[in-house]
């Protein structure tokens, strides 16, 4: 395989990556294995993973780990208000008194504030960009 092909799969991990950690972190796990071969990643097994995860049911604990791993990139340059509202909210998440799409339409919004870029791009927030 050439560089350009496991470019391009690394490219749509990059889009895929937290939807899939919010669904099934042993997918995701099996997606970081398989596209450390460099030389010859099977597309085909990528995809099949990809799908494969989106199709797991929706499990609380996983929706945490994803959230804490978007918030991992905004910890070290939000204001402490930020770090507080982000704190709150999955805090009330947690206790079933918010829905996780306020969550998230917090951390895009912080995505956008500070411009990453890799997160804007990622598919984790289809459902909240307006």
């Amino acid at each position: 395989m050439n560089e350009n092909r496991i470019t391009h799969l690394e490219k749509q991990w990059a889009v895929f990556k937290y939807e899939v950690l919010e669904k099934d972190p042993a997918t995701y796990q099996k997606i970081r294995t398989l596209l450390k071969n460099k030389t010859d990643p099977d597309e085909s097994m990528f995809l099949e993973l990809i799908q494969h995860a989106k199709q797991q049911p929706i499990h609380k604990g996983h929706q945490q780990t994803a959230l804490e791993h978007v918030w991992g990139y905004f910890k070290r340059i939000c204001t402490p208000q930020e770090k507080t509202k982000f704190e709150n909210e999955l805090r009330l998440w947690l206790n079933n008194d918010i829905e996780l799409i306020e969550i998230k339409q917090s951390l895009y919004s912080l995505a956008l504030k500070y411009q990453v870029t890799y997160l804007l791009e990622s598919s984790y927030f289809d459902q909240v960009k307006f």
